[in-house]
């Protein structure tokens, strides 16, 4: 599998695409500047599907052109990430002047221990990190963790909004840091970090 990143234009946030070779397909985590993605995407035809880390504004505003470009692409986020989703409020857009109202049939609620086969040899693992937001999900493909905005190396977890929790992000973190280690870990800003050694 490879894994391109994209710095996205709002807060430098990351996208990650997740391609094989000789497979049409990617699969995203996040989405944020639809057109470098696109231009990123290189033989490959379809985003298969998009998997949020939270649903916060500068994760998820390139959310309706995917879906208008890609119909069939599948939304994958957790319950409060359905909800935040279809209100500008608790997604912040409103706050950002580009309100984003997001109803999907194509949109997944996953859960902790939830598995995805994304291609043929590579299935993804759910774990539940709130903390930062109730809607934040961790990802694990194997050797690689995506952890969005739940633990960034360095930096303090932001538990100032209205659906943060400071005691579940301090877990969120210590859990990710153990799951993490010896692996490659892949946040919601800055750089890769392989062979995490916390």
């Amino acid at each position: 599998m490879e894994i391109a990143q994209i710095v996205n234009s709002v807060f430098n946030s990351n996208t990650f695409i997740l391609s094989e070779i000789n497979s049409p397909n990617v699969f995203l985590i996040d989405i944020g500047d639809f057109i470098p993605i696109i231009s990123q995407m290189k033989e490959c035809t379809t985003v298969k599907g998009v998997f949020l880390t939270h649903t916060h504004y500068d994760h998820l505003y390139g959310i309706r052109q995917l879906s208008q470009e890609f119909p069939d692409c599948m939304i994958y986020t957790s319950s409060f990430g359905q909800e935040a989703l279809a209100s500008d409020k608790k997604n912040f857009s409103r706050y950002h002047d580009d309100s984003i109202v997001f109803t999907s049939a194509n949109l997944h609620v996953l859960k902790e221990g939830d598995k995805i086969n994304i291609f043929s040899n590579k299935e993804l693992e759910v774990y539940a990190t709130p903390g930062h937001d109730r809607s934040c999900l961790t990802y694990k493909i194997g050797k690689h963790i995506f952890s969005g905005d739940s633990f960034i190396p360095g930096v303090q977890v932001i538990t100032s909004f209205p659906n943060s929790n400071k005691l579940e992000a301090n877990l969120s973190v210590q859990r990710i840091v153990s799951l993490a280690k010896g692996n490659n870990l892949y946040p919601g800003h800055g750089r890769i970090y392989e062979n995490f050694n916390p």
